[in-house]
């Protein structure tokens, strides 16, 4: 019985090693493939989100001024001076 408890007891114990030892292979997996993702964004030069909807919104409002522009120098040119 004894045998018997000791073989269970250390059958549990590798387990725990086993399981503990594929959580940092998991971990080092998950570091290596956000190691490849971002190498390969870098070497396409894409911009952050971030920097994308600044430049978004600086265009919409550019957009905006050159809409209204337009709209004051048809007015101009309706009214003619003579």
């Amino acid at each position: 019985m004894v045998n018997k408890t000791k073989i269970l007891s250390d059958l549990s114990k590798m387990a725990v090693d086993a399981m503990s030892t594929f959580s940092g292979i998991k971990k080092e997996v998950e570091t290596l493939v956000r190691l490849r993702v971002n190498k390969t964004i870098n070497k396409m030069r894409l911009v952050k989100r971030e920097e994308f909807e600044v430049l978004k919104k600086i265009v919409q409002k550019l957009a905006a001024d050159n809409a209204n522009l337009r709209k004051k120098t048809k007015k101009k040119k309706k009214k003619k001076p003579f």
